[in-house]
């Protein structure tokens, strides 16, 4: 027998009962409903009564044998969120996978409106932030919490096509400089974040494509002209930051260790690789960033070799000669 909840009041009962058929898409059974809410069958299917005047169709209700069974599938509407509880759990993933980027201020965001829609869907209960299954390992990461006001005028910036203005102190370099900025993309690579964008004439004109790491800039703000020139978007698979036009380059890996790890992994969406029948291996690839390319050639030592390195497309215009990259972009 059915022990009752006699402090639930029935407003109660039709808020749980509406958690629970939102927390996941699965047949709820009639017997297993009116566990969960301590109350009796009959009691349930009041208060899904109430809840089908509401939702209508996207209630469903059926039998499986001689047992009664709820279903709530809710309609998509345009721009909302349909979520449950296994796809809210995948939100903390990315979430989870973002951290690194993230300055404290975005994360403590981030969780309080994770938490906020776990509290809508099902009891916090089912949504123990401290279980986490998936757990990332960093050998240097760069506290983006000083940075957060940054981050925002840029975003800020490039939601407005607003030319900013930005004081960089380049690695290696003793002094700030001022520069005008067209921002396009925020890009994260090896647990650093850069802004791309385009460097601006003072006359607002187009000068040339660049990006600086965020961590290196000392001041940001807005200067209040928006620009109106186009700026090109970098693919962002083909090895590292945009630095000029795509190049094509092969590389020659010795059998072991190093070359294992190359072949397990993707590093170009056109990349080609030949395993020849000694163990070595030949990685043929497209990049835009020939710096950190080479830089990463040279951080396997005597077990790598560059063997040729070529203009893939001579002719293009994504990027000019002029192309900078003010970013710490050479790490493997």
């Amino acid at each position: 027998m059915v022990k009752k909840d006699a402090d639930s009041t029935a407003a109660d009962k039709v808020l749980r009962l509406f958690r629970i058929l939102l927390s996941s898409d699965q047949r709820w059974f009639l017997f297993h409903l009116a566990e969960k809410l301590n109350c009796s069958s009959q009691t349930v299917l009041r208060l899904a009564a109430v809840i089908e005047r509401e939702m209508g169709e996207s209630l469903q209700t059926g039998k499986e044998g001689k047992f009664r069974w709820f279903r709530l599938i809710p309609k998509a509407h345009a721009g909302r969120l349909q979520l449950n509880v296994r796809e809210l759990r995948y939100l903390e993933i990315c979430r989870d996978l973002a951290e690194p980027y993230l300055p404290t201020q975005m994360l403590q965001s981030t969780d309080r409106d994770l938490r906020k829609l776990a509290l809508f869907l099902c009891d916090e209960s089912n949504f123990p932030r401290h279980e986490r299954p998936f757990a990332f390992f960093s050998k240097g990461y760069i506290d983006y919490t000083p940075h957060f006001e940054n981050i925002e005028l840029i975003t800020q910036a490039i939601n407005e096509r607003m030319v900013l203005k930005l004081d960089y102190k380049a690695s290696g370099d003793h002094e700030v400089k001022r520069h005008l900025f067209a921002p396009h993309r925020i890009a994260g690579m090896n647990g650093a974040l850069y802004v791309l964008g385009a460097a601006v004439n003072p006359d607002l004109s187009f000068r040339f494509q660049s990006f600086y790491a965020i961590h290196r800039i000392k001041k940001v703000s807005l200067s209040g002209d928006h620009f109106k020139f186009t700026i090109s978007d970098a693919e962002d698979d083909l090895f590292g930051l945009p630095w000029h036009e795509p190049r094509t380059f092969i590389i020659h890996f010795k059998a072991g260790k190093s070359a294992d790890y190359v072949r397990e992994r993707t590093w170009s969406k056109s990349q080609r690789m030949r395993n020849m029948a000694n163990g070595d291996l030949e990685l043929e690839l497209t990049t835009t960033a020939e710096p950190e390319l080479l830089a990463w050639v040279r951080s396997f030592g005597t077990e790598a070799e560059l063997i040729s390195g070529t203009s893939a497309s001579p002719t293009s215009t994504l990027f000019d000669s002029k192309v900078r990259g003010q970013g710490e972009a050479l790490e493997r």
